[in-house]
């Protein structure tokens, strides 16, 4: 079972992230986002910025904590390579973790794709045999 992969659309971009439990699902949404922003793996990272999220529904948490890796880029200047989430609580749907950047400065010969926004369009999680699985559009 691939973490993630991206899928076609038509206007923007799309990934399918899948995680045997929420906080892997959630991770692997990361990764798969940080993938579509940058050459993570050409880029060292400088420093490591903690994170947390909370929300009422495991989708809206999803979100939360993929709009925190858009608010680095886009209000620290400091883009994302690297993405864990530590702990996740199921019964308050709060997580923890944190996100490998590195300035965007550094990072520009490697960028990609300039993400505007995570958006909630078809986001919805669901359960397969292998565990759980969503897929998440970008706004770019």
């Amino acid at each position: 079972m691939k973490p993630f992969e991206q899928v076609e659309h038509t206007a923007d971009y799309a990934i399918v992230a899948r995680g045997s439990d929420l906080r892997e699902l959630i991770q692997n949404a990361g990764r798969g986002m940080i993938n579509l922003l940058v050459e993570a793996e050409a880029v060292a990272a400088t420093k490591q910025v903690e994170f947390t999220a909370e929300a009422d529904s495991p989708e809206r948490l999803l979100l939360q904590c993929l709009r925190e890796l858009l608010y680095l880029q886009e209000d620290e200047g400091l883009v994302p390579v690297g993405f864990d989430v530590s702990r996740l609580c199921q019964a308050t749907l709060k997580a923890e973790g944190t996100a490998a950047v590195a300035p965007v400065d550094q990072t520009r010969p490697h960028l990609l794709v300039g993400i505007k926004a995570v958006t909630y369009h078809d986001l919805h999680i669901a359960s397969t045999p292998q565990g759980l699985e969503v897929h998440i559009v970008f706004d770019v």
